[in-house]
C-alpha cells in the first residue's frame, strides 16, 4: 500500500475531504466541531444519494404504482388519436395538449417525491390540479375555449369554475396551496432527503395524493372524450353531462382511492 493511500484511508476515517474539494470550513470552538462543505455536494446529492432514496421509494410502492400506471395507460390511450392535430385549436385536440401536459406534471411530481421531496411534491401536484380545472371549465363554460387561446382565461379562476362540476378540485387545490406553495412555519423545518421506511407518513401522505391525481385525471379525460352514454363517470344528455359512475366503476373508485398503505 503506497503513501498516499495511507494517507486517503486516514483522511476517509476521519471524514477529511481533499483539499480541492473543499469549499468551505466551519470551526464550532464549542463543541469542537469542524465542518466541511464540499465543491461536489450537489452533484453527489442528485448521482450518489438520490437513486439510494428512489429505491426505497420504489421498493414501498411497486405495487401501487403498478396500479397507478394501468390507469395512465388507459388515459394515454384516449389522448393519442387527438395528440398529432398539434396545430388544431378545437376543443378535443387543445383538452389533449393540456391533459398530456397534466400527466407530465404528475410523472414531475411524483419524480421529486420519489427522490426524497415530500414538501416539494406539492407544488407540482398543485399545477396537475390547475391545469385539470382549466379542461373542465373549457368543457362547460361558453367562450372559455376562444378565451384561453387569446390568453385571457385566468387558471386560477378555472379551480373555483370548475367546483361546478368536479367540487375535489377546488378544495384539493386549496390544500395543496395553503399547505405547500403558500410559505409558512413548516417550511422553515430542517428537511433533507432520507430513504423511505415502512410507514413513513410522509411517504402515506403522497402515495394517498398520487391515487387521487391519477383518478381525477382519468376522471377529467372521460369528460372530455367519452362517447355519449358509455362514459366511465359521466352520463351524458347532449351537451350536458353528469357526474354518475357506473356500481362496479364507484366500488374499483372507492378502493383505489382509498388504499393508502404503501409498498
Amino acid at each position: 500500500m503506497t503513501k498516499k493511500s495511507y494517507g486517503r484511508k486516514d483522511r476517509d476515517r476521519r471524514g477529511i475531504p481533499r483539499k480541492d474539494n473543499v469549499a468551505s470550513i466551519t470551526i464550532n470552538e464549542e463543541k469542537r466541531r469542524i465542518t466541511f462543505t464540499t465543491n461536489d455536494m450537489l452533484t453527489k446529492q442528485i448521482q450518489r444519494d438520490g437513486p439510494l432514496v428512489a429505491k426505497s421509494f420504489d421498493r414501498l410502492t411497486k405495487r401501487q404504482m403498478a396500479e397507478c400506471s394501468k390507469v395512465c395507460g388507459r388515459v394515454q390511450g384516449a389522448l393519442v388519436r387527438h395528440l398529432p392535430r398539434m396545430d388544431d385549436d378545437d376543443f378535443e385536440a387543445t383538452a389533449a395538449r393540456l391533459l398530456f401536459s397534466a400527466s407530465n406534471a404528475l410523472v414531475a411530481s411524483i419524480e421529486v417525491a420519489r427522490h426524497g421531496y415530500p414538501r416539494q411534491y406539492g407544488p407540482l401536484a398543485r399545477v396537475m390540479i390547475e391545469t385539470l380545472a382549466t379542461v373542465v371549465v373549457l368543457a362547460i363554460k361558453k367562450g372559455a375555449l376562444a378565451e384561453f387561446h387569446a390568453g385571457t382565461l385566468s387558471s386560477t379562476k378555472c379551480v373555483t369554475w370548475s367546483k361546478e362540476a368536479l367540487p375535489p378540485l377546488g378544495q384539493y387545490w386549496g390544500m395543496l396551496s395553503n399547505t405547500f406553495v403558500h410559505i409558512g412555519k413548516d417550511h422553515a423545518d430542517f428537511e433533507g432527503p432520507v430513504a423511505y421506511k415502512q410507514n413513513d407518513m410522509a411517504l402515506q401522505f403522497v402515495m394517498t395524493s398520487v391515487r387521487g391525481n391519477v383518478w381525477l385525471l382519468d376522471v377529467v379525460t372521460d369528460l372530455v372524450y367519452s362517447d355519449s352514454g358509455n362514459g366511465r363517470y359521466w352520463r351524458r344528455n347532449g351537451p350536458e353531462a353528469w357526474f354518475e359512475p357506473t356500481p362496479d366503476v364507484q366500488l374499483w373508485t372507492e378502493e383505489f382511492v382509498r388504499n393508502k398503505e404503501p409498498g
